[in-house]
């Protein structure tokens, strides 16, 4: 690939799987971290606590099979496009474990989110998002866990924060809980959201720091390759994202004690997110650039 040379296409697949990974793994932390870790919300909860609960799972589970789909077909488009140009069940069968594991795992969270009601569903798609997420640990790849860790922490902070702000709020801001109670339920909801995601935003700076130094092979690239360019824009995006989340976190969660403080606080977050849309397309981008080298001697 001719250097600075940028593909559309591929861009637009990796934006793509960006998306699908972030819808699976933003309703399983929604629906772990948040939903069931609110007090006053559980699956056996009566009245009107009880109605949030399962309007905001049931918005949770159907974003999570919308990202399944997306994974699905996407899986598929990567395996026809093999580069043997192998029928689809050969270059299956040719991949082996690392080529079947994800199949598995896309489709069984597929019937998680579908069959979200079941007893039991939520768990066993949780426990193939982890498998899907860490597969590389069965190769002994580690090298190769760098990206995919970086990728889920990435998923669980603004995958949370999409489907909290999708299907979180509006399932206590059109329920009948007594208007007193839903800002005090919002804050709740928000405070145990701010918990996952500075821990993913932890596990997120690690990770991007490995991949940085991976990657950028000299100082001089940040200023003068395209890679460089495209990692500076990611940056200062990364630095808005990150500065409007503490934002909301030390500003506008205390407020949240009536539905007008609610209202700032889905206007600021939803800022927060169409940065982090931004980081998304730079970080498409990223990955269909060739990554510096060293300049010759």
């Amino acid at each position: 690939m001719p250097e600075g040379f940028l593909s559309l296409g591929r861009v637009g697949l990796e934006l793509a799987g960006f998306l699908a990974f972030f819808a699976i793994f933003g309703a399983l932390g929604f629906y772990f971290f948040v939903l069931r870790r609110t007090p006053g919300l559980s699956p056996s909860a009566g009245g009107p606590f009880g109605t949030v609960f399962a309007a905001a799972e049931s918005r949770a589970a159907r974003m999570g099979l919308v990202g399944s789909v997306l994974f699905l077909l996407l899986y598929a488009i990567n395996l026809a496009n093999n580069r043997d140009h192998l029928p689809f069940f050969e270059a299956l069968a040719k991949g082996g474990a690392r080529a079947v594991t994800p199949l598995v795992c896309g489709v069984v969270l597929l019937l998680a989110f579908a069959l979200s009601r079941l007893p039991g569903a939520w768990i066993v798609g949780a426990l193939a998002g982890l498998v899907l997420a860490l597969r590389d640990v069965v190769t002994g790849r580690w090298a190769a866990m760098v990206n995919p860790l970086h990728e889920l922490a990435a998923a669980l902070w603004i995958g949370s924060l999409f489907v909290l702000l999708a299907a979180g709020l509006p399932a206590i801001l059109r329920s009948s809980v007594p208007a007193d109670r839903r800002g005090p339920l919002v804050a709740d909801l928000v405070a145990r959201f701010s918990n996952l995601a500075l821990g993913a935003a932890g596990l997120l700076g690690v990770t991007g720091v490995i991949t940085a130094w991976r990657h950028l092979q000299y100082a001089a690239a940040l200023w003068t390759t395209p890679y460089g360019w495209a990692f500076d824009a990611k940056m200062l995006c990364v630095l808005i994202v990150a500065g409007l989340g503490g934002w909301n976190w030390r500003r506008l969660r205390p407020r949240l004690t009536s539905e007008g403080a609610v209202a700032a606080l889905q206007l600021s977050a939803a800022r927060e997110l169409v940065f982090a849309g931004a980081v998304l397309v730079i970080t498409a981008m990223l990955v269909s650039l060739p990554v510096p080298k060293l300049p010759a001697p």
